[in-house]
């Protein structure tokens, strides 16, 4: 009788998974930059240092609506009275000389005359009498306050946003400040996506017996754009090693990224690892994380034979097929390497120091990241669990705020026991 066991695989702890695939991406990078306008920058990652090509503010201005006058001016005499010799307005400033003891009529983020140094509010100054020319101030001024000095935020060739930024409204909106209409980023990361399995039918078709909707796949279409990257959806591949040869073979001609799920386990019909092998190289597979044991990572030859020494090679993540453990690998190690491909810092994970609530089941061996809602409290952040553990359950990922950090070797958690907590990232909100 022929055995079916499989050969026992060593897992990598998480850090070590992590950094294996950063290594082997980084030898092979190679990042290419274009330029585009500010309008379509939105989520890209600047290519090249910025330097700011202006002052900012670009002259001294009021920080309020008021008066501005000369502080050399201003006396002891509570009654002192101000000649109003003109006024200063956003886009048209004052043009002509103020009298010494005199004052203009200024606006917030209207220039300064080059001679005045100080602006009272409004509210703390009253007309003197019927005079509607004249005015009191109602407190004496300090020197200098309420204006905004030319190149006090930035002054010209400051450094304002380094390479790797990824340019969101605010750093948009700075750029506009400062008048740049073109940006030079890095090009996106294009990622075909599949998913496979002889289960698997796709929302709107019929459900047979022992048949599942195919959900990883939007969820990672999903993820990918909200990421940044030029997303190309490769469909479902039925459980065949020849099918699924072709598809890798026809997308690595096109896409950057190869992302599939399903297909990596130890079942008869997993076939991604067999056919990464024989087209690539599996790097390695199973990582020691619960859910998302069943993780491959290598890389794709391309076809063009003459240029596979100068280019990258296409890389290839195998990700589970259950839904929660495709969406746990996708954020520990899926998302690092599209940071780093796509020219950014990659991000540790943010993590939180938390309470249990009720006790945690846990077995040596893995990191386990079990799902928890958190709650703020006057001793802390309070961890307890939504209730479910299954690996196939996505709607849990709704009802969670993050995920524990269970290390490797601990055992079952107490109530009240210290953990780590990560919360739900941008990408799954």
């Amino acid at each position: 009788m022929t055995s079916t066991m499989q050969p026992k695989v060593s897992m990598l702890p998480l850090p070590e998974a992590q950094q294996r695939l950063l290594t082997a991406i980084r030898s092979r990078m190679q990042l290419t930059a274009t330029t585009v306008s500010i309008f379509s920058a939105l989520d890209r990652t600047l290519a090249a240092d910025l330097f700011s090509p202006i002052a900012v503010p670009t002259a001294t201005n009021s920080a309020m609506d008021g008066y501005a006058l000369r502080f050399a001016d201003v006396t002891l005499n509570p009654q002192q009275r101000w000649q109003v010799a003109g006024q200063s307005l956003a886009g048209h400033p004052f043009d002509g000389e103020v009298p010494p003891g005199a004052c203009i009529r200024i606006t917030t983020g209207a220039v300064m005359p080059a001679d005045l140094d100080t602006v009272v509010m409004q509210e703390d100054t009253q007309w003197a009498g019927d005079d509607a020319t004249a005015l009191f101030i109602k407190q004496r001024p300090i020197a200098g306050q309420h204006i905004r000095l030319c190149g006090s935020e930035l002054e010209i060739g400051q450094l304002v946003l380094p390479q790797g930024t990824v340019l969101g409204p605010l750093q948009l909106g700075l750029l506009a400040t400062l008048g740049i209409a073109q940006v030079s980023v890095y090009k996106k990361v294009r990622v075909g996506v599949l998913s496979s399995g002889d289960e698997l039918r796709q929302p709107g078709e019929v459900l047979q017996d022992g048949d599942l909707f195919d959900s990883n796949r939007i969820m990672l279409l999903s993820v990918l754009k909200r990421f940044g990257c030029d997303v190309v959806d490769l469909g479902w591949v039925r459980d065949d090693p020849q099918a699924l040869r072709s598809l890798l073979q026809k997308a690595a001609d096109s896409v950057d990224v190869i992302v599939s799920s399903g297909g990596v386990s130890v079942g008869d019909a997993d076939y991604t690892r067999q056919v990464l092998s024989e087209l690539g190289q599996m790097d390695f597979w199973q990582v020691a994380i619960k859910p998302g044991k069943p993780f491959a990572f290598g890389w794709l030859n391309r076809s063009d034979t003459e240029r596979r020494a100068q280019i990258p090679p296409v890389w290839l993540f195998g990700l589970p097929g259950n839904p929660v453990s495709a969406a746990v690998t996708c954020e520990q190690l899926l998302i690092p390497a599209l940071q780093l491909l796509s020219g950014q810092q990659v991000q540790k994970p943010v993590l939180w120091p938390a309470k249990t609530v009720q006790g945690l089941r846990k077995k040596p061996g893995r990191l386990d990241m079990q799902r928890v809602s958190l709650q703020v409290t006057a001793d802390g952040i309070k961890a307890e669990s939504v209730g479910t553990d299954s690996s196939g359950m996505l709607s849990s990922m709704m009802h969670a705020d993050a995920l524990t950090w269970l290390e490797q070797q601990r055992n079952n958690v107490e109530p009240g026991e210290d953990i780590w907590v990560q919360p739900k990232s941008c990408w799954w909100r």
